[in-house]
């Protein structure tokens, strides 16, 4: 994705970039939450994070990886875009 992947402009470029900047939250902890004791280990991570960030996490908003709905960009490029 980089073009020169030593030099920090072009890199903040693409950090800070609104269309190539990633936007949505990745809680996913690699475990299979179709299974009951992922989704017990899901809850218990998901649980550490509301305790650390409660101010960005809130446990109300808990909904595990294989049920979110797909992911739809608020970015105004991509809106006008698509």
């Amino acid at each position: 994705m980089l073009d020169k992947a030593d030099d920090d402009k072009e890199r903040d470029r693409l950090l800070w970039s609104f269309t190539h900047a990633d936007q949505d939250r990745k809680i996913i902890f690699g475990m299979d939450t179709t299974t009951p004791e992922g989704r017990a280990e899901f809850k218990r991570e998901y649980d550490i994070l509301c305790e650390l960030a409660p101010e960005i996490i809130k446990k109300e908003d808990m909904v595990f990886p294989h049920e979110m709905a797909p992911y739809i960009s608020a970015e105004p490029h991509f809106q006008r875009v698509w």
